[in-house]
């Protein structure tokens, strides 16, 4: 377990701007790394864990918000804990949302902002995130949903 700073830190940074997000932390939460995996967490428990001399054989502490893999970041479904609120989202309507959400690909006309191509966050109505999916211009194809691990369950 380590606090992310540094490249790791920019190559996050990069990647979020190329969602189309803006990074924000704030100064009470931390980034840190357990493995490959970016975790999301409060100072204070990050505190409380070192007091306690428990990080010897953490596997994960707070909320995963993506993963490093082959020198490249991964964004996770939490990866909106680290953007700031005028980061730009591709709201879907609720037929688009919920056909997101089973894991369907959505067309542009179930969507209330389509984005530039490439890859978005996606939120439904609410602006709540539900997933992350890649526009091609005319449809939004999904990427991972909240809905996706319930499926793998089955």
């Amino acid at each position: 377990m380590k606090i992310i700073e540094g490249k790791k830190l920019d190559i996050i940074k990069k990647t979020i701007e190329n969602y189309g997000g803006i990074f924000e932390l704030s100064t009470n939460n931390l980034l840190l790394i357990v493995g490959n995996e970016v975790f999301f967490v409060n100072k204070l428990i990050y505190e409380k864990v070192l007091d306690e001399k428990i990080n010897e054989n953490l596997v994960s502490i707070g909320a995963q918000i993506g993963k490093f893999q082959k020198g490249n970041f991964l964004l996770g479904l939490e990866c909106h804990l680290i953007m700031g609120p005028s980061s730009k989202k591709s709201k879907l309507n609720e037929k688009g949302a919920s056909l997101f959400l089973y894991g369907r690909d959505v067309f542009v006309k179930n969507m209330v902002n389509p984005p530039k191509k490439g890859y978005t966050i996606v939120s439904n109505i609410r602006n709540e995130v539900i997933g992350i999916g890649k526009f091609d211009g005319k449809m939004l194809n999904n990427v991972i949903d909240r809905g996706s691990y319930l499926r793998t369950l089955e």
